[in-house]
């Protein structure tokens, strides 16, 4: 359902229907003299709204970053010659990752021990 409302929430009608709504809004405030009551929904309810659309972001960014997480782990699993433990690189500390991203900038600095090792910087 969050997927769902995140993606029609995205979509160009849901931007028309902001700037009508805005517009809407405007003339009510207008038509009924900008009362306090008139304020007092907005001051309350947009911050609501705002709230409720990062949750349902968040978590379908979430999903998808999962998602796109398990793809690149099948392709991992499945390349010859790629290092298994690539696969759980995300529960590493700051520290790690420092590691091995220097690791890769020298196997790239080195041209040709890149390509002699493969793309894990591993013999095949």
């Amino acid at each position: 359902m969050a997927h769902r409302a995140t993606s029609a929430s995205g979509s160009g009608w849901a931007a028309l229907g902001v700037v009508a709504g805005g517009a809407c809004w405007t003339l009510v405030g207008w038509a009924a003299g900008f009362p306090r009551w008139w304020e007092l929904v907005a001051t309350a309810g947009v911050p609501f709204v705002t709230l409720l659309m990062v949750v349902l972001l968040q978590h379908t960014q979430n999903h998808d970053a999962q998602a796109t997480q398990l793809k690149l782990d099948e392709l991992i699993r499945s390349s010859q010659g790629a290092s298994d433990r690539m696969m759980t690189v995300e529960n590493a500390s700051p520290a790690d990752l420092d590691r091995i991203h220097e690791s890769f900038e020298r196997h790239a600095s080195s041209p040709d021990d890149a390509r002699a090792n493969g793309p894990a910087g591993r013999s095949e």
